[in-house]
């Protein structure tokens, strides 16, 4: 049987539905609200123009934290990437009404290193605070493109795309190598995410997660937690 890991080396991505509770998901909108009141929309059509993002959120917060270090994901995360894979980025993402698609990426595109990657050069998660669908934005995948060489999906307009649906408490893995985007909002509501992303440990994650969690922060962490903001070897 296909283990979690499983599917997201062979498809690019894989959806753990339910992870979170109504209780876990109150706690981290709570604490998200007072950070994102004091934010400005989007600088550019990359970061969406009607999109509120907040960055550095691991040093904001132990919800958050909590979500990065969850053992579900973790669970994927140690069959995929090296020991001591460090935490690239934690930053939510709450795409507002009238906010366009994405352009076509992957999340690990600045890393310069030949494709195909021989193994991950990172993963990022995406969680679903809200719930994800195709009508507020749900984020949208082109399935198995992780093992593309140089080509972009306008290359290869009959390769799968999947809009992943899922309800709020969900997350969706994926290899950083994946083309993806996020969707356009045509809903009158929002579409709230907590995307933490993470990276081999001989990588430089995208955050100074040193800087934005230091000793005095993080000593009251769990080990798992202090070893992804950078406090271990490779």
């Amino acid at each position: 049987m296909a283990t979690d890991a499983d599917r997201l080396r062979e498809d690019g991505y894989v959806v753990l539905e339910g992870v979170l509770g109504a209780a876990e998901l109150a706690e981290i909108t709570a604490t998200l609200a007072p950070l994102e009141a004091a934010q400005r929309r989007g600088r550019n059509d990359f970061e969406g123009e009607h999109t509120t993002r907040v960055y550095s959120l691991a040093g904001k917060g132990d919800a958050f934290v909590r979500v990065a270090t969850h053992e579900r994901v973790v669970a994927v995360l140690d069959a995929v990437l090296l020991p001591n894979y460090l935490l690239s980025t934690l930053i939510s993402i709450r795409l507002h009404p009238g906010e366009t698609a994405q352009p076509w990426h992957t999340d690990d595109a600045f890393y310069f290193v030949p494709r195909p990657r021989r193994a991950p050069l990172a993963v990022s998660a995406i969680w679903a605070l809200e719930d994800f669908t195709e009508e507020n934005g749900a984020t949208e995948l082109v399935v198995g493109s992780h093992l593309w060489g140089a080509e972009h999906p306008d290359d290869r307009p009959a390769a799968s795309r999947v809009k992943v649906t899922m309800r709020a408490g969900s997350v969706v893995l994926f290899d950083g190598a994946l083309w993806h985007r996020g969707g356009a909002n045509r809903s009158g509501g929002t579409r709230l995410a907590l995307s933490p992303q993470y990276c081999q440990p001989w990588l430089r994650p995208q955050e100074s997660q040193l800087l934005i969690a230091p000793p005095a922060l993080a000593r009251g962490m769990p080990p798992r937690a202090q070893a992804m903001l950078g406090y271990s070897l490779h």
